[in-house]
């Protein structure tokens, strides 16, 4: 991506939302309740930095790595595996296609999964000899997933209550005993997130949609419960049709019962009607599970020999393991968004919202980032004081560090036409819109309507003029 950033949320809503904070934009209950792990390593890096780019640009690869490492850890520490087979979750977890398009732009969830397989392993190692030491720091780590990413931390703390429930029943009540304890201040804080987050329209139920759906909802929503099932299965079989049959093979030999309930939390919740793309969402965890029935697949592969070649089938295993992880994956990461892999290309990709086409974009396709930027530039340059953009959230993190947050009006994924006759009203002179050339729009917005005349034009980028009938 050159100096360009990656992923849609990094463009659309980390970079607005790292400002904001740096502005002072913030009170104590938004702070909570907007899980600020992130936000805040983000906005002391920018402010270090003098740069929110170069701090989003190198964050995203290092938060990559630690994820990989803390998934080598839990293995080693949580599984008791060997180094090498340790290592082989830790690499396909993060490398299919499916973790790289988490990396892409969930920087959040990424965060928030280093803190669980931390979390997943101090368990582990407090089940074997509890100290009050490890037990704060699994505390610490449980705090962290909550501080990270809320869809995360309601993973993870189905994962330790069941796991508690588990062990109860086992009899071994000391350690649950001593292990409630240990998950009270994070319990306490996760509630304090709950109860403190607004109470936003994102999370309307999909049933009893009206036939034109409002805002960004008509992108994703559904017209019945059997087509939700149905459209998730698809999924499913889309991300993880290559590491089915390894998790099929191996998921009676793991029972690790962190990773099944894992499993079986993330497909309970594929009933729960939601809004689709937090479905899809968290569908796409199932990677990190898979990813170490993966691994056990290998070595039960490795006691079955084939009789002709007197040989395991551990080779023929790990060849077709890193063949479904690295063909897909490398062209998910090489091919741009205009001549995607076949793989990815609309069409086949019937999920093109949840995976995108390629890694080569934000908001834009790699090749349209120098057009965005040259007609923010230009808007810079033009605009008098009484001048407004229009911005699609799709420009919103482009044009907020160049213009400022008084001369842009963000409609999200409204009708720009009613938004630039409010703004008219409103008394502002020019109104301007950023979009695609004619016909080479995205967002199903091929062209802008009649009443926006181009005025400046960059690549496939353009610079549009509202202008009224009288």
């Amino acid at each position: 991506m050159g100096p360009y950033l990656v992923g849609f949320d990094t463009v659309a809503h980390y970079v607005p939302t790292t400002l904001s904070w740096l502005g002072g934009d913030l009170t104590l209950e938004r702070f909570i309740a907007t899980a600020p792990m992130l936000y805040l390593v983000t906005s002391a890096l920018t402010a270090a930095s003098g740069s929110v780019f170069v701090t989003l640009k190198l964050l995203a690869p290092v938060l990559l790595g630690c994820l990989g490492l803390s998934i080598y850890w839990y293995a080693r520490a949580g599984l008791g595996w060997t180094q090498p087979k340790s290592l082989i979750p830790a690499l396909v977890a993060t490398l299919y296609f499916v973790g790289l398009r988490i990396s892409w732009d969930a920087s959040r969830e990424v965060f928030a999964l280093i803190f669980l397989f931390l979390s997943l392993a101090l368990m582990a190692q407090l089940e074997k000899k509890f100290r009050w030491s490890s037990a704060l720091l699994f505390c610490l780590a449980l705090s962290g997933v909550i501080l990270s990413n809320q869809v995360v931390a309601v993973l993870g703390f189905g994962v330790v209550l069941f796991t508690l429930i588990y062990k109860l029943v086992r009899s071994s009540k000391n350690f649950v005993a001593k292990l409630f304890v240990s998950c009270l201040p994070a319990g306490a804080l996760f509630l304090a997130t709950y109860f403190l987050s607004p109470a936003v329209s994102d999370y309307r139920l999909i049933f009893g949609f009206p036939a034109d759906p409002d805002g960004w909802l008509s992108l994703f929503g559904y017209a019945s419960y059997p087509e939700m099932l149905a459209s998730e299965a698809v999924f499913v079989l889309y991300c993880f049709g290559f590491l089915l049959p390894f998790a099929a093979l191996a998921f009676r030999r793991m029972r690790n019962l962190q990773l099944r309930l894992w499993v079986v939390l993330l497909l309970a919740a594929a009933f729960v009607p939601m809004v689709s793309p937090s479905s899809m969402r968290l569908l796409m965890l199932l990677v990190y599970p898979l990813a170490f029935y993966a691994a056990e697949a290998l070595t039960a592969l490795s006691a079955v020999r084939w009789i002709r070649l007197r040989r395991s089938l551990y080779a023929a295993g790990l060849i077709c393991l890193v063949a479904a992880t690295a063909v897909p994956s490398l062209g998910f990461m090489a091919a741009p968004a205009e001549s995607p892999f076949p793989y990815f290309a609309a069409g086949f990709n019937t999920h093109i919202y949840q995976i995108p086409s390629s890694m080569l974009q934000n908001t834009v396709a790699l090749s349209d980032c120098p057009g965005v930027q040259d007609a923010v530039d230009w808007l810079k340059l033009n605009m008098d004081e009484d001048s407004v953009l229009l911005s699609h959230r799709a420009f919103y993190g482009w044009a907020l560090p160049v213009l400022g947050s008084e001369q842009i009006i963000m409609y999200e994924y409204d009708d720009p036409v009613e938004v630039a006759l409010d703004a008219a009203q409103a008394g502002y002179g020019e109104i301007y819109l950023v979009w695609w050339v004619e016909g080479a729009g995205w967002y199903g917005l091929a062209s802008v309507p009649c009443v926006f005349e181009e005025v400046y034009s960059a690549g496939r980028m353009a610079v549009y003029c509202y202008t009224t009938n009288e």
